[in-house]
């Protein structure tokens, strides 16, 4: 049948044809949200990440949310699941540099990694690879967290250190006051644990120091007590290290110093920081918050305070001048 120009057929096909536009039009729109919501590569890589570090996995889009895996810092083969914070592509050809690292900084990208979903920090992204076949046949190499360890327990934390005695503790070859004595550790010596049981009617924590004399052995667990961020990096014993920007002098351009962290948990940390002229400065925190520096009569005992824009903490001590992220502070 032909329909020509004022047959009524031609009302009918016309409103089939926009019917149908008007369906592939939702169609292309829903596919195209979808699209947006996973923009980017289809599999990331780490960049930006320390070697002594890794990138955390963590529940929800936030630093302060709980972490359920890890990726080392050569990590690749990450699937892009989709990103949401950040700029368009629009926005960013028009937004400043400033406005573009910051909106980095927001940019969080949920992912599956070997096994375990979750979110990451987008500015620690990169365009990757698949992962090969035999990768996926091996399956997931990161272990949740917490760590599931049979052996460990709240009580007994990673880093001890002896209180409550006179001289040295003694380290003994088996957990009894019988056994040699293989080693001895005075108070405030950082302890590296590996096990605490019940022997003879106490409990003994398998030991060694963390820096130094690294003989392994057993002590009773009524002379330790948990090393806190500040006593394991006062004694250079440190959860992860990097780079950092900082400068001496206010004004200047920012170079690059090096750094080690010792964390608490719960944005409790202390930053150890590598100066340009060699010496070190110590930067305390406590819950997310900058709480001072180590300073002394030789600094003159000069101001400190702190500014945090997005993920960004800037930290003052005098004319020095140190940007910290916060993932520093508290992991990932």
């Amino acid at each position: 049948m032909v329909i020509r120009a004022g047959d009524p057929g031609d009302l009918a096909l016309r409103d089939i044809l926009r019917f149908v536009v008007l369906v592939v039009f939702l169609e292309v729109c829903t596919v195209g949200g979808a699209i947006a919501d996973a923009s980017g590569p289809d599999f990331f890589r780490v960049t930006g990440v320390a070697a002594t570090d890794v990138l955390n996995i963590r529940e929800a889009p936030d630093a302060g949310s709980v972490k359920i895996g890890e990726i080392p810092p050569d990590g690749d083969g990450i699937r892009n699941l989709g990103c949401q914070g950040g700029l368009s592509f629009g926005e960013w050809q028009v937004a400043s540099e400033a406005e573009r690292q910051a909106a980095a900084r927001s940019r969080w990208c949920r992912i599956n990694y070997q096994g375990i979903e979750g979110w990451v920090a987008g500015r620690f992204l990169a365009e990757g690879t698949p992962p090969s076949p035999e990768a996926n046949r091996a399956g997931p190499t990161t272990v949740p967290y917490p760590e599931p360890d049979r052996r460990r327990t709240s009580a007994t934390p990673p880093y001890l250190s002896p209180f409550g005695i006179r001289d040295a503790l003694d380290i003994r070859v088996q957990p009894s006051t019988r056994a040699l004595v293989v080693a001895d550790a005075l108070a405030g010596t950082v302890l590296r644990n590996y096990d605490c049981r019940e022997a003879e009617g106490r409990r003994w924590c398998e030991v060694e120091q963390a820096e130094g004399n690294n003989t392994r052995g057993r002590a009773a667990a009524e002379y330790l007590e948990a090393a806190d961020a500040t006593l394991r990096a006062g004694q250079g014993v440190f959860d992860a290290g990097g780079w950092i920007d900082c400068t001496l002098v206010r004004g200047q351009p920012m170079t690059q110093c090096g750094f080690g962290v010792a964390r608490d948990g719960g944005g409790t940390a202390t930053v150890v920081v590598t100066r340009p002229d060699g010496r070190n400065r110590a930067l305390f925190f406590e819950n997310g918050d900058f709480l001072s520096a180590d300073t002394n009569e030789a600094d003159s005992y000069p101001d400190t305070a702190a500014t945090k824009q997005g993920d960004l903490y800037e930290v003052r001590v005098g004319e020095e001048r140190y940007e910290i992220f916060e993932a520093v502070i508290f992991g990932g």
